[in-house]
């Protein structure tokens, strides 16, 4: 009676055929893996700009006011602040605005919009070195959470949040500031904050949501 098994060359074939299935089967599962942490990133991050943005358009704004712990919104203060570019004198028109047009590093992000000078995947090991233009950015990280800064003092604003951990990676906010101006009349109409969020995906990408918030001045 003939007995029929397993010689060692079928084994191996056997192995490498079972081992590039393995492969292949934790390839994606780890494909699924990042896909779920960047959606998840990108979903909390828009959850951070409109936040940021309801808490920008609905909190009382006195656009004389000094930048200390008592102002209600410190994302439109702009005592003693110097406006980059013609920021200070802004204007809006047919849709088409001003502070909109910078792009000093060239990476076809509107300064406004953009938390950094020069390319942005630069700054994922150094990503609170924020570029001039902020107003209000992410500052002194500990833990889990990075507070808000006024960028021209570095003071610290108080009960404000500019950064989060969430899935073991940082969501940072920071925001820009310009200030609208009627040209027929020369004054002040009204304030722009551009809510900037970002964060540097699980490849090392930078990823960013952005929106203007205006409040007027009356």
């Amino acid at each position: 009676m003939n007995k029929k098994g397993f010689t060692i060359i079928e084994l191996l074939i056997a192995f490498v055929i079972l081992f590039i299935l393995m492969t292949g089967f934790l390839k994606g599962i780890l494909l699924y893996m990042d896909y779920q942490i960047n959606n998840g990133l990108k979903n909390r991050a828009s959850e951070i700009a409109l936040k940021m943005s309801s808490q920008i358009q609905t909190a009382r704004f006195n656009p004389t006011a000094g930048c200390d712990e008592n102002n209600p919104n410190p994302f439109l203060c702009d005592t003693l602040y110097a406006y980059p570019y013609n920021w200070g004198s802004a204007r809006c028109d047919g849709g088409n605005c001003t502070f909109e047009v910078q792009d000093s590093d060239g990476d076809g992000i509107a300064d406004f919009y953009d938390p950094y000078n020069g390319p942005n995947e630069n700054f994922r090991d150094t990503p609170t070195d924020t570029a001039r233009w902020l107003r209000i950015r992410p500052c002194n990280c500990a833990g889990n959470v990075c507070g808000c800064c006024y960028a021209d003092t570095d003071r610290q604003i108080n009960n404000a949040v500019c950064g989060e951990r969430y899935r073991g990676r940082f969501i940072y906010a920071g925001t820009t500031l310009a200030r609208l101006i009627n040209p027929a009349t020369n004054s002040e109409v009204g304030r722009v904050s551009g809510v900037i969020v970002w964060y540097f995906d699980t490849k090392g990408r930078y990823k960013y949501i952005s929106l203007p918030v205006m409040r007027d001045t009356r």
